[in-house]
């Protein structure tokens, strides 16, 4: 009787992954994108993006040294660090940091400026 060992196929490793209904998005600072996004929980901008942004329950983050242009957003809550060109409506909350230079129109139901933030158009709230 020869004692060998017998090799058993490995299985693959099991893929961990957030509900469907709690995705992150990210756009890194080497990216230039133009279009349109649709996000559930969370989207950081960190490059340059110019198009449609758009989340009825989420938070946009736009990073120091972002840009956004040619903006039209619509989320739950939105905190600019970045530069943003257009329009932005945040049901919630919107949060210019102060590092933000924002150029548009705002709709919101809380606005929060922290001092050095930047911001040319008007707001209203909602």
């Amino acid at each position: 009787m020869s004692s060998q060992a017998v090799s058993r196929p490995e299985e693959p490793p099991q893929r961990t992954s957030a509900p469907k209904d709690n995705w992150l998005g990210f756009v890194g600072d080497v990216l230039k994108f133009t279009g349109e996004v649709r996000f559930k929980s969370m989207l950081r901008i960190d490059g340059n993006f110019s198009g449609n942004v758009t989340s009825a329950d989420g938070t946009l983050i736009v990073s120091n040294g972002a840009q956004v242009t040619e903006a039209v957003i619509n989320v739950a809550v939105a905190k600019i660090n970045g530069i943003v060109e257009g329009d932005i409506k945040a049901s919630k909350e919107l949060v210019l940091g102060r590092t933000a230079s924002v150029t548009g129109t705002i709709s919101t139901a809380a606005f929060v400026v922290e001092e050095g933030a930047l911001f040319n158009g008007t707001v209203r709230r909602s």
